[in-house]
């Protein structure tokens, strides 16, 4: 399914066809804003997309490629990206939660290109644990003012 130039929000949700499973999707220059996605399942494309104040509770992102999308003032809670592309995103503000049974954000197998995260914070389940990130490359990517993201990024 293509979604192209549309924008969703709280008085505009997506169709329920399209969510929470988003499988095959392309999403080109959309806007998603105050979404609450959660369970989301996303193996498609995100290719110039704006998603603001919006919620990935438990949240799937497998296979995915993602591209030029800013993401600004999100939450992942538990959120799993794995085997996910990010080209030139920006996560603005986002937080990387802890759900409320305690599960981690996981990023698994995934590359980052050219990503910019600017005062962005990761939760992990204690002050000793490092952020659940493993077999990920992060290629040219940067970040300012960010809590819990030493030794990923």
């Amino acid at each position: 399914m293509l979604i192209e130039d549309e924008s969703f929000n709280e008085d505009n949700p997506p169709p329920r066809a399209f969510a929470p499973e988003w499988r095959d999707c392309v999403l080109r220059r959309t806007t998603l804003d105050a979404a609450d996605l959660e369970g989301l399942m996303f193996d498609g494309i995100m290719d110039g997309c704006t998603v603001t104040s919006s919620e990935f509770y438990w949240g799937c992102f497998i296979g995915a490629l993602i591209a030029r999308t800013r993401f600004e003032a999100c939450r992942f809670p538990a959120t799993s990206f794995r085997g996910t592309t990010f080209i030139d995103c920006e996560f603005v503000d986002c937080r990387f939660d802890l759900c409320n049974m305690g599960g981690d954000c996981t990023i698994d197998d995934c590359t980052l290109a050219a990503c910019r995260f600017i005062g962005c914070t990761w939760v992990t389940k204690g002050p000793d644990c490092k952020p659940d990130v493993t077999r990920t490359r992060f290629l040219a990517c940067t970040r300012e003012r960010c809590e819990g993201f030493d030794g990923i990024l």
